[in-house]
């Protein structure tokens, strides 16, 4: 339980302190190098790695170390976040990437989940409707 609660804490602050600094309206090169150093602090994940993995191996690593649906969330948000800032500074490559990644996370959840979320289904909506774009 303890890591569970460790793991949430750790993704709810990332998720705090990028939407801080969003609105702040700090540089997107910000917000990205305080995603790549928790990721990699916590996980000892490369974020670029992370972009380039096919779902599936990307999910095995989210089962790997992910203890709660929630986590999923909080992380799919973060890709989220990156991604809307993504263009300021990258290419629209990079801004998908971070959206597929992000709609991965919450799909693997909306099928894996027991209970149905509105707030989930619209936030996949979104994304999906963002990466047409």
């Amino acid at each position: 339980m303890d890591q569970i609660n460790e793991l949430g804490l750790f993704i709810a602050k990332l998720l705090g302190r990028l939407r801080n600094m969003e609105q702040e309206q700090e540089e997107g090169d910000l917000l990205l190098a305080e995603a790549k150093d928790a990721l990699v602090v916590q996980f000892g994940w490369e974020l670029e790695d992370l972009l380039f993995m096919d779902d599936a191996a990307f999910i095995g690593l989210m089962e790997e170390n992910l203890l709660a649906e929630d986590h999923y969330e909080k992380l799919a948000e973060v890709f989220h976040v990156l991604g809307d800032h993504a263009l300021e500074h990258q290419t629209l490559l990079r801004k998908e990437l971070y959206y597929e990644k992000a709609l991965c996370l919450l799909k693997y959840v909306d099928k894996q989940s027991s209970n149905y979320s509105m707030m989930r289904r619209d936030k996949i909506v979104a994304l999906e409707v963002k990466m047409k774009y």
